[in-house]
């Protein structure tokens, strides 16, 4: 059974189903180009086929805007971009980073290119995609300034905004496609945590199928054994050989193979393309020993709570002039993840919650709290 608030998700979503897509359905009649903007580190989940189809259906130029290129290498890039052209040969695809400003010049030059070669002269963009995989932060980059609401909540962006790229080229934002899932895409992204679902074999044999059919030598390197052509539950029982999961009667435990499976696709271990995740870490993490060297000896450490409690009395802490940092330290038996000083407490538990995944840490205890005129978010676990 699904657990009540991926229950009342479903039903919001089946309830918002028809208005958002009459609401999509109408950007792309009113716009000459229509931008699909997807997330370079999985664009086949993020992408969305009947949007696509009815883009062109309706002889509307479709970009596809891959964002968060910077995390992609390039050569992955190019064979994603391959995959869409070959699906959709009339379509342009262009990739970007809208946090580090790269590829707005080319999207905004692609964008004035087909007008100019259709003669048209007063020219309306819609931007559309799923949440979060950062159509505002797109159009803020293009027009150099924050026109569009942007941030990491789900939906941030409410009705419709037109908003100017120049005097004759108008850009539509709107909100996030919102469409209900089946369990498997809601466990494949994360919506879902595995250990909640019906199924888990199923969205394991989907991650290894799109894996195994963008690039069919990254399961053999990334396991050791040749891969066959069918993506099955023989294949799963190999795996499980391969990394010696057994059940107590000694049979493959399949259930736990998917898991890692699924884990392993969620980290960034598994994926279309090697990647080396140490050179991401060290973007987004920083030394948090001027924080840790109060949890000395601290005898609560497998205590969120307690532990805020704690560094709340800190003066020296609550004095401080930080900008927002989060980091990971081994205490005693405990990992312990701080985010200190960010703006908000949401954001404080999503990067506290995204390095425990990409840490291969499993959080058994969570607390946020303030600290003088900073926000503070802990969390504690341990080694998966």
């Amino acid at each position: 059974m699904l657990n009540n608030s991926v229950k009342h998700l479903k039903m919001d979503n089946m309830e918002n189903k028809i208005p958002m897509r009459r609401m999509v359905h109408k950007i792309i009649y009113e716009c000459n180009i229509v931008l699909l903007v997807v997330d370079a580190r999985d664009p086949e989940t993020t992408r969305n086929r009947a949007l696509e189809e009815y883009t062109i259906e309706k002889n509307k130029k479709l970009i596809y805007v891959i964002n968060k290129s910077d995390l992609v290498p390039k050569k992955i890039l190019e064979k994603w971009k391959n995959k869409f052209k070959s699906e959709n040969p009339d379509s342009s695809v262009v990739f970007v980073s809208a946090k580090e400003k790269l590829g707005t010049k080319m999207l905004r030059d692609e964008i004035k290119t087909y007008l100019n070669s259709n003669n048209i002269k007063y020219g309306q963009v819609g931007i559309v995609g799923y949440p979060n995989v950062g159509k505002s932060s797109i159009i803020n980059a293009l027009t150099g300034k924050k026109s569009a609401r942007s941030g990491l909540t789900a939906g941030l962006t409410v009705g419709e905004q037109w908003v100017k790229l120049t005097k004759d080229i108008k850009l539509l934002d709107s909100p996030g496609i919102i469409e209900p899932k089946d369990e498997d895409e809601l466990v494949i992204s994360g919506a879902l945590r595995y250990e909640k679902a019906d199924d888990i074999i199923s969205p394991a044999l989907k991650i290894l199928n799109r894996i195994h059919t963008f690039d069919n030598t990254i399961l053999k390197e990334y396991y050791g054994f040749e891969i066959g052509e069918e993506i099955n539950i023989e294949l799963l029982e190999k795996i499980g050989t391969k990394l010696n999961f057994l059940t107590k009667d000694g049979k493959i435990d399949i259930d736990r193979t998917s898991k890692s499976i699924i884990r392993e696709f969620q980290n960034g271990k598994l994926n279309y393309h090697r990647m080396n995740l140490k050179k991401y870490e060290q973007k987004r993490t920083k030394n948090i020993d001027f924080i840790t060297k109060h949890l000395k000896d601290f005898p609560f450490i497998n205590d969120a709570d307690q532990i805020i409690l704690h560094l709340e009395n800190i003066n020296e802490l609550g004095k401080l002039n930080t900008r927002p940092v989060i980091g990971i330290k081994e205490l005693d038996d405990a990992f312990v993840i701080i985010s200190f000083s960010e703006k908000s407490r949401d954001t404080g538990r999503k990067k506290v919650e995204e390095l425990a995944r990409t840490s291969d840490i499993e959080l058994y205890s969570l607390g946020d709290g303030r600290v003088g005129k900073h926000r503070i978010y802990v969390g504690v676990g341990e080694k998966r």
